[in-house]
């Protein structure tokens, strides 16, 4: 190899070089396959495995010694992302979105047709009871339920969630909350289910009940639920926070270096999604005006702000990954007589919110689960970026998206609303300034 090549690369990954991107094709000519993540194999792998790995990287050790971080690949001149980008879209926080617009979201804001829906599969991933239907006009929406001690706990987040990750930019499907009776009910004949051996089985009305069983009724009989309309195009499974996509000729930046990606951790921090990982985003292949391409998704929402999809989340959210060696490290160091900031938290004991508090929140140091690789990459450029993106939104964006939750307790909406508006300030405060105001007229 040349010595030229050999110091562009060694410039390139100490990030003193702009990165050279090819232009993508014009469209990709065949579609990719199909693929499955492991939760399990997600969370070992971001929690032991890559942590490890990455204190023996010298590239990145070296970086860190002379302060010359790698910045994202995919910025402009002007510091912003290129586009078009089939990851995000300018939207709140870089021109005006009304509220009308954000509830409106990604598409129909209508949920399920009224009459007769037809089962046409049990939902097997995730941790709650669910499955997929067709309404009455043919659209398709996959059905998802609150744990039955937890009322509206993680329905009423996942619709919020959509909302405002939409308003923020991301490509998501369009949840909302539904109810329905088991009269209205039928079982498509083809419906399946797919046992604990990874068999797939046929459904029976049996089967139909026994997963009712596992629901909670409210008080007039019927079933409360999420309803999340089938995002157009043919799935191709999840993406992942670090690499390339291979069978993808235009997915050509490593995804660690995106801006977009490493950006989200500002609006993460901001809804508490400390589930932001792999398995909890979804590639389609669209054709769109003759070009056929993978867009990006985020999608499951019902572990953000206060829920944890089982139930509340932690005190410990957001301070800390599930295994994180530098908490580790300074208990160690002070025999574990140093406190944590998460002692200080005040719980609100609303089943529906489960835990989120604003006070006690570190807008600087705000952790999810576990280690995230794009997050892990991000710079003071990036943040401030998903910052403006926080900052856009109103005190009115934030009670709209709050009111499409649906509580029935008006504690909840309230309390939650205060806790956003809280967070929201701390970290444009933090990031931005005092004096910050979007670049455009919000009245």
């Amino acid at each position: 190899m040349k010595p030229a090549i050999i110091l562009g690369a060694l410039l390139g990954a100490l990030g003193w070089t702009d990165t050279l991107v090819a232009q993508p094709p014009s469209g990709a000519t065949e579609m990719p396959r199909e693929r499955d993540y492991s939760y399990i194999y997600d969370m070992l792998d971001h929690s032991l495995v890559r942590p490890f790995t990455r204190v023996f990287d010298p590239a990145l050790l070296l970086r860190k010694v002379v302060g010359r971080p790698r910045q994202a690949a995919n910025v402009g001149e002007n510091d912003q992302v290129r586009l078009p980008s089939t990851w995000w879209q300018p939207r709140i926080g870089f021109r005006p979105v009304t509220v009308e617009q954000m509830m409106k979201g990604p598409g129909s804001s209508a949920g399920p047709a009224p009459g007769k829906w037809t089962v046409t599969k049990a939902k097997t991933q995730g941790v709650t009871p669910g499955f997929q239907i067709e309404d009455s006009k043919g659209d398709r929406f996959i059905i998802k339920f609150d744990p039955t001690t937890f009322p509206e706990l993680t329905t009423s987040v996942d619709v919020i969630g959509s909302h405002l990750f939409w308003a923020a930019g991301y490509n998501v499907p369009h949840n909302t909350i539904a109810t329905f009776k088991a009269e209205d009910l039928a079982l498509d004949k083809d419906a399946t289910f797919t046992d604990a051996l990874g068999k797939k089985q046929p459904m029976t009305p049996e089967y139909l009940t026994q997963l009712l069983d596992r629901v909670a009724r409210l008080r007039d009989g019927t079933y409360r639920c999420l309803a999340s309309r089938f995002i157009s195009g043919k799935p191709l499974g999840p993406f992942e926070y670090y690499g390339r996509r291979n069978d993808d000729p235009e997915d050509l930046i490593p995804h660690e270096l995106r801006r977009e990606l490493r950006g989200l951790w500002t609006v993460c921090a901001f809804l508490n999604h400390a589930d932001s990982r792999g398995p909890n985003s979804l590639d389609m292949w669209v054709t769109e005006n003759g070009r056929s391409f993978v867009r990006h998704h985020l999608i499951d929402f019902g572990s953000i702000l206060g829920s944890s999809a089982i139930g509340p989340r932690s005190y410990v959210t957001g301070t800390e990954y599930y295994v994180d060696f530098n908490v580790i490290g300074q208990q160690a160091a002070t025999i574990g007589l140093r406190p944590f900031d998460w002692e200080r938290v005040v719980d609100p004991k609303i089943a529906s919110i489960g835990f989120v508090e604003g006070r006690v929140f570190d807008p600087a140091g705000w952790r999810p689960d576990y280690a995230n690789p794009a997050f892990d990459e991000r710079t003071e450029r990036d943040i401030r970026w998903g910052a403006k993106i926080v900052a856009g939104f109103t005190d009115e964006h934030i009670r709209a998206a709050v009111k499409a939750g649906s509580y029935s307790d008006l504690r909840a909406s309230e309390y939650l609303t205060q806790v956003l508006i809280q967070r929201r300030d701390k970290l444009v405060r933090h990031w931005l300034g005092p004096d910050y105001r979007v670049p455009y007229d919000t009245r």
